[in-house]
């Protein structure tokens, strides 16, 4: 990464006069491919600037020693917001994204808060937490293994609690989960996608078929999804567990079902698009203890947020 990162600055000039060059020819007078090029610039520096920072944050914590302790952690944090904020402003300037949390402010306000958010886009990963960073929540996720490949995310999010878990050892998962849960506080967002993938077509009938196998009346329950995919209730009922005092955020947002991959957006920048997000705050007096009960309860959550995307076409 640094070593893509050093090439990528020091070829900087050449680089922007390739890419204007072949933007100009292609009769493409936005310039899609120098806006691609340096939104991934950004992306390239921010990630580089997280690497650097950690041997410097680990000596800080005492050689390591300190590193779980509220300072080192509130260090973390404010890099991974600083990060989050800029990749969300050069995507406005660049890529023509622009973000709104169009209702539900207010329900961001005290936590703790367990999050729940639909999945269509790679992009909408990052959109839960650049909400309650700006609502001045701390942010937990429950984030799959493969963004370990992401050097700087994988050094600065595990650090401010973040756990990565493998999509098919639910014990594992749940008990990371837990541990987690163990680490926050009452100003702790903990973000979770219950689908656990991007929501396509194809992969909404492997779900359902799958569904159908394992738990039958879950697959008649939700035989109607036909925008989101089927919740899966393992980590939303850890977290549920773990933090029993914690209210939950449904969060919903539009715009980005026409961008499944980022390469779209790059391709097509600028998109000149906004993502309107809506968050509505379930009171847990209103989720009932009983873990099946619980899985009832998510359903009729995520059929009703399926109704209501239908509604708006």
């Amino acid at each position: 990464m640094l070593g893509t990162t050093s090439v990528a600055v020091v070829g900087l000039p050449w680089i922007v006069g390739l890419t204007i060059t072949a933007d100009v020819v292609r009769r493409r007078s936005r310039l899609p491919l120098l806006r691609s090029y340096l939104f991934v610039l950004q992306y390239l520096v921010n990630d580089s600037v997280e690497i650097i920072a950690a041997p410097v944050f680990w000596l800080l914590a005492g050689f390591g020693r300190g590193l779980d302790g509220p300072a080192s952690i509130r260090r973390h944090e404010r890099l991974q917001a600083w990060s989050v904020r800029l990749l969300a402003k050069r995507a406005e300037q660049l890529l023509g994204l622009r973000i709104e949390l169009s209702t539900g402010a207010e329900d961001l306000e005290q936590g703790p808060l367990i999050v729940l958010s639909r999945h269509v886009s790679v992009v909408d990963a990052s959109l839960p937490g650049l909400i309650c960073q700006r609502a001045g929540l701390s942010v937990r996720g429950v984030v799959m293994a493969e963004m370990l490949a992401d050097p700087g995310f994988d050094l600065i999010y595990q650090r401010t609690g973040s756990v990565f878990i493998a999509r098919d050892d639910g014990p594992t998962a749940r008990s990371q989960v837990e541990a987690m849960a163990r680490r926050g506080t009452y100003e702790t967002a903990y973000v979770i996608f219950p689908e656990g993938r991007l929501a396509t077509p194809s992969q909404r009938q492997r779900s359902l078929s799958r569904l159908a196998d394992s738990a039958p009346e879950r697959a008649g329950r939700l035989a109607s999804l036909g925008h989101l995919l089927p919740p899966r209730p393992g980590g939303v009922l850890a977290l549920l567990d773990a933090v029993p005092d914690a209210d939950v955020i449904l969060l919903d947002h539009r715009g980005l079902e026409k961008f499944p991959r980022i390469g779209g957006i790059l391709a097509a920048a600028p998109v000149d698009l906004t993502i309107e997000l809506h968050a509505r705050r379930v009171p847990r007096s209103e989720i009932p203890d009983d873990p099946s009960e619980q899985v009832a309860w998510l359903d009729r959550l995520w059929l009703d947020l399926d109704a209501a995307l239908g509604a708006d076409g």
